[in-house]
């Protein structure tokens, strides 16, 4: 038999290989901080061989990073698709959208990296914020950006973290409401 060599096969052999080895990761932190799962517990969890797990990532962090960036990433293509465009609107998209990531996101919480979930996304959202223009976000020299992005990543992931460690058990509607009275209460409208 034939070996399918075609890069059509290839690339989709990486992609499912490189899942494989997020599952894994994700399996493994369930149960352990991310200090004490060592490369070999992937590979032997993903039934893949360690040079394979090597020819993807570097470490164990690395596959942690691209884990969260594929969430970052599911959630731009979310955003941009969406007709949302007021504060509230884009605030509903972002707890929607990650209230269905809910299980993943618990499992950080679990493993103590909310500190890195917020640092990938904050990173993440200062290098794709001119994909997503607002209008609301009038930001107009380079401290009122890095303050907006602070305060607005570092804000709404902190409430966004509270709500899925609770099992999101208010409806995002209800939270919209009222993280949009409590910005009107700390003196500015959106």
């Amino acid at each position: 038999m034939d070996r399918d060599t075609s890069v059509e096969n290839v690339t989709r052999m990486q992609k499912q290989t490189k899942q494989w080895i997020k599952d894994s990761l994700i399996e493994l932190l369930k149960d352990y901080d991310l200090e004490e799962i060592t490369v070999k517990q992937i590979v032997v969890t993903a039934d893949i061989s360690r040079p394979t797990f090597y020819r993807y990532y570097a470490t164990k962090e690395e596959v942690l990073e691209e884990l969260i960036n594929d969430m970052i990433q599911g959630y731009a293509v979310t955003a941009m698709e969406t007709t949302a465009t007021t504060f509230d609107e884009i605030l509903k998209v972002f707890l929607d959208y990650f209230q269905k990531k809910q299980s993943i996101i618990k499992i950080l919480i679990r493993a103590h990296l909310t500190d890195y979930f917020i640092s990938t996304f904050t990173k993440s959202f200062v290098e794709k914020m001119d994909e997503f223009p607002a209008s609301w976000r009038n930001w107009k020299n380079d401290l009122q950006i890095s303050l907006g992005v602070q305060f607005a990543t570092g804000g709404l992931l902190n409430v966004l973290i509270g709500w899925v460690a609770t099992g999101c058990k208010i409806d995002s509607e209800i939270i919209v409401r009222n993280v949009m009275m409590i910005l009107h209460d700390l003196g500015g409208e959106i």
